[in-house]
């Protein structure tokens, strides 16, 4: 009995359990609450967020700019049997080498146009004529090439001169040569522009 009545007073003199205040309980959850939803936000805006894409490598140069092309000329071009827009054909005398590769094989077929054709006339008047260089023939393509050449006949002067002492105005009518390109002539072109890769193979 004396037991129950100490542990009676014990109880009374520690008095009640403080008790939490429940609005201080619901603002602190109410703050955790908002630190998970902005967590939340922000891994879904990285996960939204597109990853940036690594810039691409800059495609190979196979064959630079202004390399030389050693070319010959298949068949001849004359003042007295082409116009000017004629085209003529030539080949690859010599591989173009880039690296130690070949880039352009021998035999490959390029082409010219002839530009101006003059053709001779009296009083030794000689033809005169320019053509420039189009293309190569590569894979598929044309592969752009610069040049140019030029060509005039002999003159006939000293003939016509001659001519015209010994037959009078009848001499007058001595004509000078046809300017040509013939058939077998070199010439040297040059890539007009990069040849890069995928352009041709």
């Amino acid at each position: 009995m004396i037991l129950h009545l100490i542990v009676g007073l014990a109880l009374q003199l520690a008095g009640p359990e403080p008790q939490q205040d429940s609005g201080t309980a619901e603002a602190e959850i109410a703050v955790e609450s908002a630190a998970a939803a902005d967590v939340a936000a922000d891994a879904a805006a990285d996960a939204a967020e597109p990853a940036t894409p690594a810039e691409p490598a800059p495609p190979a140069i196979l064959i630079p700019r202004d390399t030389p092309v050693r070319l010959m000329v298949l068949s001849e071009v004359s003042t007295k049997d082409h116009e000017p827009g004629h085209r003529f054909r030539l080949r690859v005398n010599e591989a173009v080498m880039i690296d130690g590769i070949e880039r352009i094989p021998v035999g490959a077929a390029a082409w010219g146009e002839l530009v101006d054709a003059t053709r001779s006339g009296n009083v030794g008047k000689s033809g005169k004529l320019s053509a420039r260089l189009l293309y190569i023939e590569l894979g598929g393509r044309e592969i752009p090439i610069e040049g140019e050449t030029t060509a005039e006949g002999k003159s006939g002067k000293g003939e016509t001169i001659l001519g015209v002492i010994g037959l009078g105005p009848l001499g007058l009518f001595a004509k000078g040569n046809n300017a040509k390109i013939k058939a077998g002539e070199m010439m040297t072109a040059f890539i007009a522009e990069d040849v890069i890769e995928g352009d041709a193979q």
